[in-house]
């Protein structure tokens, strides 16, 4: 069941390796976990179905609606991926999208992402951007984009996102007006 994920991670972490291997920073670099692997389908048919096929092998599952599309957060539970990733985040592409499906990005933890924006400055052939989430205010993160694919630098994991959409959601429902 796992083996296009692996793969897939595995040709991914072989590219990040080597834009590793050619920053200034390599310490920074390799102090960044990957936690998460954002993968992508094409429509709301393919996503139903691998969701269905995931959600046998996870713990915990969540689904947001975002940007006209569903998004869900799967932790599995008895699997771990290459990179020691346990989370798939599945995306729908979103409406009249060209993206590529499959392996989208990788979000890479580490608290030391807070000041990445200077090491980043360091490093003239890296192409970069800060990126905001425009549904949870004060979460952001960095994307690089390499090799024909995207990681995302985090400071916070998509758990920590996600605690802060429920305690937001149960403080609407707690004063919500009859």
């Amino acid at each position: 069941m796992f083996e296009m994920y692996n793969q897939a991670l595995k040709t991914y972490l072989e590219k990040w390796e080597q834009l590793v291997a050619q920053t200034q920073n390599q310490e920074f670099f390799q102090s960044l976990k990957p936690v998460t692997v954002g993968w992508k389908v094409s429509d709301h048919h393919d996503y139903v179905k691998l969701y269905e096929e995931l959600r046998e092998h996870c713990d915990m599952t969540v689904e947001k609606w975002m940007n006209q599309r569903w998004i869900a957060k799967l932790h599995l539970r008895n699997t771990t991926l290459a990179g020691g990733i346990e989370v798939i985040k599945l995306m729908e592409r979103r409406p009249a999208s060209t993206d590529s499906v499959g392996l989208d990005h990788v979000d890479f933890y580490s608290p030391a992402v807070t000041r990445a924006e200077a090491i980043l400055s360091a490093e003239p052939d890296l192409r970069w951007t800060h990126e905001e989430n425009d549904t949870v205010a004060g979460y952001n993160w960095i994307s690089i984009w390499f090799n024909d694919t995207e990681a995302k630098l985090k400071s916070d994991t998509i758990y920590d996102v996600l605690t802060t959409e429920l305690q937001e959601i149960n403080e609407h429902i707690k004063n919500k007006r009859s």
